[in-house]
């Protein structure tokens, strides 16, 4: 009897236990709300954070946290741009590199805020103008309790290099990212071997700090580094593969944004190069020319190569892309690039089995271009935009029969069309971008429907289309977005074509020239999220328009 009444015991224990974990912690719901008057828009933002009401008494809840489901710790911290509302990703948006944050009020971080938070595994801090951190209050102080600390982000902040004394207490760390900061003082490369002792980081984030060629030597010590980025840091000239020769654990080498002209040569040093395992090299908009394939011809592993807005010019080397053999992804757009040239042996197409992306657009290719491409069977996604004129023929890609993705271009040259049963070679086709590309004929002379029954998303802009060209091109039962942008669509809209995109999620049809009401058939359209009518000449109440009737849930109404 009495071990039954051990095992009801232990059942009313371990629910009481559960019970307890679906909520979050009391010490780390008061520690947020202390943390709260320091970000500007958790703080101004009304029930952002609160301390009321059963459903917002729970902090594991709220915005910006994330709790361990099992045990209701608080694990993940996304503190990061908090001066406004942000849509789209936390973790890595645009806005938080590209948008120019200075001039904002700047304030220091009393660090032993987040000393509470024992489980602590990633904090974004991003964004938020933080200057520095409270005197002897700063960051080392983590390390007495945080030591499942593995993701730290003060990107896009004001921290100079004093601050690097302070990470380098935090032993857990795996992903450090310090983009866009000030690291210019004296201290930076001292600051540097000590950062260097954290033996477990993997992702060093350095991206537009004005660093110069004099810190490549200083980053040998960083030998556990799988991905460094060192874009926009104030490189210029010859920055040689082989100062990094010590990081032999290095996948991902970016070096964007910078004026680099030449990465050495492979033959003017009896020491090899040893990055043997790097996969990833972002060269983009740099200063490079031809000659660059040959300094990166040793890297076997290589699978993405960008290497956009560059110097390069004339014919590359066919036999110079082939040798990375490895190649999944490959950038060199907008560049000066007219032809591939044949190798001795009148090798004259791409043998990259493996590559799935390539970008050619804004270079000076013609339709050569495309016979170089036909052994790319597992190639997916294909850009030529802006190389090719006239009408545009593309029997020569009917080998990528796997291709998804295709953008084709005639923005800057004016002067191509398209016939739409071409498109009818790539049956995987999911997205199609055409950017002020015509239609050979009229759509009384096609051939009948086209084939695109996996596609989910079609761009068209800045053409001449009639108003039953969805009627005519056929069903598209996949379809998900959808925009027929500046393409000269009058009078009133055909409701055949549209009436069936049950899938469509996303619809624009602005900067036309459309008339009356919105076919009826709309208000089947249930899984519509946004809608964009602006610049044309719709007439009636939007209410009136047989509107799907979850507008409620629309994200966007223009």
């Amino acid at each position: 009897m009495e071990w039954k009444w051990l095992w009801v015991v232990l059942v009313a224990f371990l629910l009481g236990r559960c019970c307890e974990c679906e909520r979050c912690w009391e010490q780390e719901k008061i520690a947020l709300l202390q943390l709260k008057p320091f970000f500007t828009h958790i703080k101004d933002v009304k029930n952002y954070w609160v301390d009321e009401g059963k459903q917002s008494s729970d902090c594991c809840q709220w915005k910006r946290v994330e709790c361990n489901t099992s045990t209701g710790r608080v694990i993940r911290l996304f503190l990061n741009l908090t001066t406004t509302e942000v849509y789209g990703d936390l973790v890595y948006n645009y806005y938080l590199r590209k948008y120019d944050w200075s001039g904002r009020d700047s304030w220091y971080l009393n660090a032993s805020l987040f000393l509470p938070f024992e489980e602590l595994k990633s904090l974004y801090l991003g964004g938020n103008s933080i200057a520095g951190c409270v005197d002897n209050q700063g960051f080392e102080k983590l390390s007495l309790k945080l030591d499942k600390l593995e993701i730290l982000d003060l990107s896009v902040n004001q921290f100079n290099d004093s601050i690097l004394a302070s990470l380098s207490k935090l032993s857990s760390l795996r992903s450090l990212n310090l983009a866009k900061n000030q690291f210019t003082g004296s201290n930076l490369i001292e600051g540097m071997k000590r950062l260097s002792k954290l033996n477990k980081l993997e992702t060093l984030d350095l991206y537009g700090n004005v660093l110069g060629n004099n810190i490549l030597s200083h980053l040998d010590d960083f030998t556990s580094l799988k991905s460094l980025r060192l874009q926009n840091c104030g490189l210029k000239g010859t920055v040689n593969l082989r100062e990094f020769n010590n990081l032999t654990n290095l996948k991902e080498l970016y070096l964007g944004e910078n004026q680099i002209g030449s990465l050495g040569s492979l033959f003017q040093s009896n020491e090899q190069l040893r990055l043997i395992k790097l996969e990833v090299l972002g060269l983009s908009e740099n200063l490079f020319n031809n000659s660059v394939f040959l300094s990166i011809a040793a890297l076997l592993k290589l699978k993405s190569l960008y290497i956009a807005r560059n110097k390069l010019d004339g014919s590359i080397h066919i036999k110079e892309l082939n040798a990375l053999t490895n190649l999944v992804e490959l950038d060199i757009s907008d560049n000066q690039v007219n032809d591939f040239a044949p190798s001795k042996d009148n090798e004259t197409e791409l043998r990259l089995i493996n590559l799935e992306v390539l970008d050619l657009g804004w270079n000076l290719f013609n339709y050569s271009i495309l016979s170089s491409l036909g052994r790319l069977s597992n190639l997916k996604s294909l850009s030529l935009g802006d190389n090719l004129n006239g009408s545009i023929n593309l029997k020569g890609l009917d080998a990528l029969s796997n291709l998804e993705n295709l953008f084709i271009s005639c923005y800057y040259t004016k002067a191509c069309s398209l016939s739409p049963q071409s498109l009818d070679l790539f049956p995987s086709l999911k997205t199609l971008q055409l950017y002020g590309v015509s239609f050979n004929g009229t759509l009384a002379t096609w051939k009948g429907p086209i084939h695109l029954k996996n596609l989910e998303s079609l761009f068209i802009w800045d053409t001449s289309l009639e108003n039953n060209f969805l009627q005519k091109i056929g069903a598209m039962p996949s379809l998900k977005n959808l925009e027929l942008w500046d393409c000269g669509l009058n009078g009133t809209l055909h409701s055949q074509g549209f009436c069936e995109l049950t899938n469509l999620q996303n619809l624009d049809i602005g900067y036309n020239n459309l008339r009356g009401n919105l076919p009826e058939c709309f208000s089947n359209l249930s899984s519509l999220e946004s809608l964009y009518l602006y610049s044309n000449q719709f007439s009636g109440n939007i209410s009136e328009s047989k509107i799907p009737p979850n507008i409620e849930s629309f994200k966007q109404l223009l």
